[in-house]
């Protein structure tokens, strides 16, 4: 821990338990291939790439879907 952070006796459970797990990576980090910061950042570009017109799609989906229940739903009380 550093300097700024309370004493161990002062954290509460959950605390203790979060640190006793980054003890263990402080012990042993993981390994990354070399390549994996290349696969992340072509992950990263492709989902960003896509998300636009997925969020549009989603969208007029909703819309239609609005748009229906609105149709349908004013005939069933005029009856």
């Amino acid at each position: 821990m550093t300097d700024g952070d309370p004493p161990a006796d002062e954290l509460s459970p959950a605390e203790q338990r979060l640190d006793e797990h980054l003890e263990l990576l402080r012990t042993n980090p993981p390994t990354a291939t070399p390549d994996l910061i290349t696969r992340i950042v072509r992950t990263a570009r492709w989902q960003a790439a896509v998300r636009d017109p997925l969020v549009l799609i989603g969208a007029v989906a909703m819309s239609l879907g609005e748009s229906i229940r609105l149709v349908f739903g004013a005939k069933k009380r005029d009856h």
